[in-house]
């Protein structure tokens, strides 16, 4: 043990001391002190789906450090849920989590908690019913404070099943209050949204040319926590444009329509006509379109929700021919465009056929469809009431 040898008699009775201090068993044990809620509580979601978040919650030991290790015993104790494990383990952090999933029965769902020598936490949720409403029918609900409430605004859903390319009109009527409703995929992507028909109308309309698949409805109310008796209706209609009144869109959809001299026009530098659609774009993604005619030098042009143009095209060997137009654009910020089908010429009129690509997801961008139903994380965005201006200009191609 040369090593030692170097040390002498008072290193070696220091580290005699230290070694006796190391052992000691008499120093007091660090325990589970407090546990508290970090985030997932009050969320709600559809019947049958996964909380968007998990459950979380911290513990802290006797010693004032995040506590490791401790086993949390979760149980459902209110409403309709199952659980992924009944326990999870503190990390490093003193943070432990758990997924629930919601059972068929909506309403208040309660989870509990639990650790040894310490006060319970619970949690609450809601399970929120999503009845089918079936084309050409009319169900009648109401917004109640029992209801699933998003940032404030009380929201009901309903289920949309259409089969094939279809033009749809979603209309929520009201007598006591200012109906507001959102469109979504079921799979959880936003759509489209309306707040009131016109400006001495407060009831909702949206009308919509849809792909087929299946779809969310989520009426609600432009003022909150608004309650009230409400219709809602979803009835079949041609997948036309007409008058520059703005119809919402689908990803996948074909329109075969015409540009008349009541449509939009753009009298900057003489009149030029045009069709407009809306279509939430996500970003990540690319939006393309085409829009052919034989009647007219067709011209296509994508504004923002500020008003900006942020692409347009006016011949394009794309679309098939010079005379046609075409736009691949890569979307940078999610939020809704206008996209109008218009002419290149003065007074142009006559038919055309628009065509828009299912969506295209961009080399390592974010997924268009996140987990969960989106409605639940946009619960809460209510746009400035009004339309959105119709007006374009050919000056800012």
């Amino acid at each position: 043990m040369r090593v030692f040898s170097r040390l002498g008699p008072v290193a070696l009775g220091l580290l005699v001391v230290l070694s006796v201090a190391c052992s000691d068993s008499g120093a007091p044990a660090n325990t589970a002190n407090t546990m508290i809620r970090v985030s997932g509580d009050s969320q709600a979601t559809l019947t049958g789906s996964t909380l968007n978040q998990p459950l979380k919650v911290r513990v802290t030991g006797t010693n004032g450090l995040p506590y490791f290790g401790g086993t949390i015993t979760w149980s459902v104790i209110g409403g309709s849920a199952t659980l992924a494990s009944p326990t999870s383990l503190t990390d490093s952090t003193g943070d432990a989590t758990m997924t629930v999933t919601l059972g068929a029965t909506p309403g208040a769902i309660s989870v509990q908690a639990t650790l040894a020598g310490v006060t319970p936490v619970t949690f609450g949720a809601t399970a929120c019913d999503h009845p089918l409403l079936a084309l050409n029918d009319t169900l009648v609900g109401a917004l109640q404070t029992t209801d699933c409430k998003f940032a404030g605004f009380y929201t009901d859903f309903y289920d949309l099943t259409v089969a094939a390319p279809q033009g749809v009109e979603l209309t929520v009527r009201a007598a006591s209050f200012d109906t507001w409703l959102e469109l979504y995929l079921r799979a959880g992507s936003f759509l489209g949204y309306d707040d009131d028909i016109d400006s001495t109308n407060t009831n909702s309309q949206l009308t919509a040319i849809v792909a087929p698949g299946d779809y969310l409805l989520a009426p609600s109310s432009y003022d909150p926590l608004t309650t009230g008796a409400y219709t809602m209706a979803a009835l079949t209609k041609p997948a036309s444009l007409a008058g520059c009144a703005v119809v919402w869109v689908t990803r996948g959809v074909d329109v075969s329509d015409s540009v008349t001299t009541s449509d939009c026009v753009d009298s900057t530098n003489g009149k030029f006509y045009a069709d407009v659609v809306a279509v939430y774009l996500i970003a990540g993604t690319t939006l393309k379109v085409n829009h052919r005619s034989t009647a007219f030098d067709a011209a296509l042009f994508l504004r923002n929700s500020s008003g900006i143009t942020v692409a347009s095209n006016n011949d394009s060997a794309n679309a098939g021919t010079t005379t046609n137009a075409f736009i691949s654009f890569p979307v940078v910020t999610t939020g809704s465009y206008l996209l109008f089908i218009g002419t290149n010429d003065t007074v142009a009129t006559g038919g055309y056929d628009l065509s828009i690509a299912s969506t295209t997801t961009l080399a390592g961008s974010p997924r268009e469809q996140e987990r969960g139903p989106q409605v639940l994380r946009m619960g809460g965005l209510r746009w400035p009431k009004g339309r959105a201006a119709r007006t374009w200009s050919h000056a800012s191609r």
